[in-house]
């Protein structure tokens, strides 16, 4: 049972000039989190930050509505990795950082040498919502876990940001303060942009400029474009882009907040008498849902950031029959995530590729007869010229109004080879892509989407891992070691070295941090 009293948080990061915890109730899904400390008797609006109790307040308000967000978006409720409930840690240890590691999300503290004022990660609704989007992106996508793609990486990572976003914008009196900010022009930097602004300043006096700014860890209005990873140096000063996970997620995130508000302004311009912080709650939701249905419908393997926007395009299809066609177009073009060319396949009352969406013009395809673990229909196999490996099924997602999605994976291994990639030298890494299919109750194919990793896939592959061991990311763990997670963490090493079955060296991600540890 839910506990009646009202809660208190921070509903924006506590980093904010003049914020304050505000009285607000929790989301419906205290039950999915495990907060390893308790509430204290009586009134819960009268505790103070700092307090083990204010941060137990706190934090499950975040988190339910960080859950209770996507329950709406993704149309049904979802279990963790570690099953119907995920363990929370608000005081870990003494960390300038947050984690995920599949086991729980783990908040950190630290104490200011000047001030001698302790900081608690866990107090900022920006990190909660953030390590909360990493277990909410894991629960849903798990094959992006095993990836060493860098695009996939930096995904996780724009996905924990606009988690945030997402989140905070929940709240009345969060949004009256970002249109009062703005007066209405959301296309300027606002107190729902500037994310995790505490704990950006005490990272900034920390570790220096090239870490955060003076006043926020990341802000979601920039104009970052895309770029191949194996361009980009590993790590640079915030004000550039990098090819470092958390650095290049900015792509992502600013256009996805780009979307958000072009959603906004196409809202206001439809009806002028529609209020704004209606428009933007509007827009919030419609951004949420096209996010939330391209990762429904995104094929399983590495989350480029090509393939998640040409399935924002397909559930856009679906969901709003092209209103927001030249949003998106307008946005992931300049970005340069995808060609002018690409985007246009999607353009309304066009005739591309029938309602497959594979760009092979095939029609609709036939899936009947197929039920317990369905192959893709045989014209799609040849034209597609699917290998054995591409079609093993692999699970079904679940229904969509009358239609199921079900996926087939693609994984090869391919070997490390030199001593730049230092203790992943002779490791196995995998190489993922695969086939996701919408079929209806006759057994129509209604829509496919299809990855399979290039020759550039390959590449940022190699020199992200080239890049792990330059900056000394990778624990060199032998046969038999024991690999502890928090040790890991001490460390500052989310990956580390292990061995299959077959006694093959392979590397493995450990967990997800807030920010960069190698700044």
């Amino acid at each position: 049972m839910s506990d009646p009293r009202p809660f208190i948080a921070f509903l924006n990061d506590p980093g904010i000039n003049g914020s304050a915890p505000e009285s607000a109730a929790p989301g419906a899904s205290v039950a999915r989190f495990d907060i390893k400390s308790e509430l204290p008797q009586g009134e819960l609006t009268r505790l103070k930050p700092g307090t083990v109790g204010f941060v137990t307040s706190h934090l499950t308000v975040i988190l339910t509505h960080a859950y209770d967000v996507w329950a709406r978006y993704f149309g049904a409720e979802y279990d963790w990795m570690t099953g119907a409930t995920l363990p929370v840690l608000p005081r870990a240890g003494r960390d300038l950082n947050a984690y995920y590691d599949r086991r729980a999300l783990k908040f950190f503290y630290a104490t200011d040498e000047l001030s001698k004022r302790t900081f608690y990660t866990s107090e900022s609704s920006d990190v909660a919502a953030h390590e909360c989007g990493h277990a909410i992106l894991d629960a849903h996508h798990p094959d992006y876990w095993s990836s060493v793609h860098p695009e996939t990486g930096a995904f996780h990572e724009a996905f924990g940001d606009i988690t945030a976003l997402l989140t905070t914008l929940q709240f009345p009196s969060v949004r009256a303060q970002m249109l009062k900010e703005t007066d209405g022009d959301l296309t300027l930097s606002s107190n729902v942009t500037r994310l995790a602004e505490q704990f950006g300043k005490i990272l900034y006096v920390e570790r220096g400029k090239e870490t955060a700014s003076a006043t926020f860890l990341r802000d979601l209005v920039n104009t970052f474009r895309y770029k191949e990873t194996w361009t980009l140096p590993a790590t640079a000063p915030m004000t550039r882009l990098a090819s470092e996970a958390h650095n290049f997620s900015r792509i992502f995130s600013g256009a996805f907040y780009q979307i958000l508000v072009g959603i906004f302004q196409f809202k206001r311009r439809a009806n002028s008498k529609l209020s704004a912080d209606d428009a933007l709650t509007q827009a919030r939701d419609d951004a949420g849902k096209l996010l939330a249905l391209a990762l429904f419908l995104a094929p399983p393997g590495d989350a480029v950031f090509r393939v998640i926007a040409l399935s924002m395009f397909k559930a856009e299809q679906q969901l709003f029959q092209g209103a927001y066609f030249e949003i998106l177009k307008k946005v992931f073009t300049k970005r340069r995530i995808l060609l002018v060319k690409d985007a246009n396949l999607f353009k309304p009352h066009t005739k591309t590729v029938g309602s497959n969406s594979t760009g092979l013009g095939l029609g609709l395809l036939s899936m009947a007869g197929t039920v317990a673990a369905p192959m893709p229909p045989e014209e799609l196999s040849r034209a597609l010229r699917l290998r054995g490996e591409e079609k093993i099924f692999t699970r079904e997602l679940g229904r969509m109004d009358d239609a199921k999605v079900v996926q087939y994976r693609a994984q090869r291994m391919i070997p490390l080879k030199g001593k730049q990639y230092g203790p992943a030298n002779g490791a196995w890494i995998p190489l993922q892509g695969g086939l996701t299919l919408n079929v209806n109750q006759t057994g129509m194919v209604a829509f496919s989407g299809f990855y399979r990793a290039g020759i550039g896939d390959v590449h940022a592959i190699r020199d992200n891992v080239a890049k792990l061991a330059e900056t000394n990311r990778i624990y060199n763990a032998r046969p038999g070691d024991e690999k502890d997670v928090t040790h890991l963490i001490t460390r500052r090493q989310p990956y580390y070295i292990d061995y299959n079955e077959e006694g093959r060296k392979v590397l493995r991600r450990a967990y997800f941090a807030c920010e960069d540890e190698a700044a």
